[in-house]
């Protein structure tokens, strides 16, 4: 299949969604990536329009959002004090924030408290973000929103084609329509990705991206109003955008598989991407992780559109790497392994993939712990002639704890010949980064 017939496969024309489960993209039910929230420890959301922006508006947003259990919504009052006192009080014990448009004009003692939230690593989501709304925060577009606000897209055409690409923040979103008239946003931020993209006739622009920063995560989704506030797939995306940028299990989010080409891989290597992370580089050729990052699904995008086919890009820091060819042997570390790759499965809503060494059935299943830079891979072995022997690599970046091997320095034995299981977990250091 070339790039544009790719294209294609991922688009309904009309204002309809191109997205999960198609041409080759298999998508595994994942459950909710973690427990859900505790109702005892509830994530507490501020939500903040423009000036004199209509309160019912906001309202209605609170009710969308809380009925996600575990949310607790504050609004915080559009009428701003000509003496300048804080209408933005909510926002100090908020954990996440809903920007309708913007902040609006605000006072001096408002916008300490807005740059001081946006400092302290909180979830963001902006709808329909407007230059003149974002006035006290000048620097917000590029160093915060990671993109530039421009004229209308198309004059204002409607889109005749909305594309949106996989992420936890789509989970239980199965159409999107609008024909609102949307801006266009220009020079996005080399870290942000773009998970929703709008087409009229042959020009396209950003409808959504979502970034990972320091300062914590953010989602502009463009499309906004009263309007689609009545969508309840729109109501679906702005409750998953909260609990995403809140780093928050999001209910039926789906864990991401695809072969593709992934840098630093042989061709058809798989990226696997829980929904809060971690994602992962398996390369069946080389026979184990390539690397491990704590990020988002890969952009398949690149390998689609250019004539070459170029890799697939990564959001994210690479915490985990490894090198050596072939590193479960069989028998003897050093003894150069018969290793077969038998493809893989979906086992209870998980990957599972089926390797062969010199004859000796191995599967692994790959899971992620709820910090979203921990993955867990559990190997069930089938019997054989000798021990399974794996070698390990320094992991500057990582932790890695084996459960049910033996280990050697620099290498780990399942010295049974007989069937059985062991796990090893994977864990970033703070602050760690692979070479």
């Amino acid at each position: 299949m070339n790039a544009s017939s790719l294209r294609s496969a991922f688009s309904f024309r009309r204002h309809t969604l191109g997205c999960l489960g198609t041409a080759g993209l298999l998508v595994a039910l994942a459950g909710f990536f973690g427990s859900p929230l505790d109702a005892a420890e509830p994530l507490r959301v501020c939500l903040v329009g423009a000036d004199g922006q209509s309160g019912a508006l906001l309202d209605a947003l609170k009710a969308i959002l809380e009925k996600n259990p575990g949310v607790e919504c504050r609004v915080a009052p559009t009428d701003r004090s000509p003496a300048g006192l804080a209408s933005l009080e909510p926002l100090r014990s908020a954990q996440a924030a809903v920007f309708h448009r913007g902040p609006g004009t605000l006072g001096a003692a408002d916008t300490a408290i807005l740059r001081e939230f946006l400092r302290a690593g909180n979830g963001c989501v902006v709808l329909g973000a407007s230059l003149e709304a974002w006035t006290a925060v000048p620097n917000f577009f590029p160093e915060i929103l990671g993109a530039t606000p421009g004229d209308r897209f198309a004059n204002g055409a409607p889109m005749t084609t909305i594309n949106l690409f996989p992420h936890p923040i789509f989970a239980g979103v199965t159409r999107f329509e609008t024909n609102q008239a949307m801006a266009t946003f220009t020079k996005l931020a080399g870290d942000t990705q773009m998970i929703m993209e709008g087409t009229v006739g042959e020009e396209t622009t950003p409808l959504a991206w979502v970034r990972r920063r320091a300062a914590g995560r953010v989602c502009h989704l463009v499309p906004a109003g009263a309007d689609l506030l009545r969508d309840p797939f729109y109501q679906t995306m702005v409750g998953n955008a909260v609990l995403w940028t809140s780093g928050r299990p999001i209910p039926g989010a789906q864990a991401g598989v695809q072969r593709t080409f992934m840098p630093d891989a042989h061709p058809g290597s798989i990226a696997i991407t829980f929904p809060n992370g971690p994602g992962v580089c398996l390369d069946p050729v080389r026979g184990g992780i390539n690397y491990i990052w704590d990020g988002d699904f890969v952009d398949l995008r690149p390998r689609w559109l250019t004539k070459q086919g170029e890799p697939a890009r990564i959001f994210g820091e690479i915490f985990y790497r490894e090198k050596m060819w072939q590193p479960l042997r069989l028998g003897a570390p050093n003894r150069e392994p018969n290793f077969h790759f038998r493809g893989y499965t979906l086992r209870d809503g998980l990957p599972e993939f089926h390797y062969q060494i010199d004859g000796r059935e191995v599967y692994e299943t790959l899971s992620a712990g709820s910090d979203g830079t921990t993955l867990r891979r559990r190997f069930r072995v089938g019997p054989g002639t000798g021990p399974l022997w794996l070698n390990l690599e320094p992991q500057p970046g990582a932790e890695v704890a084996l459960h049910g091997l033996e280990r050697d320095g620099d290498r780990a034995c399942f010295p049974s010949i007989g069937a059985g299981e062991f796990t090893i977990e994977i864990r970033r250091k703070t602050g760690g980064a692979a070479r």
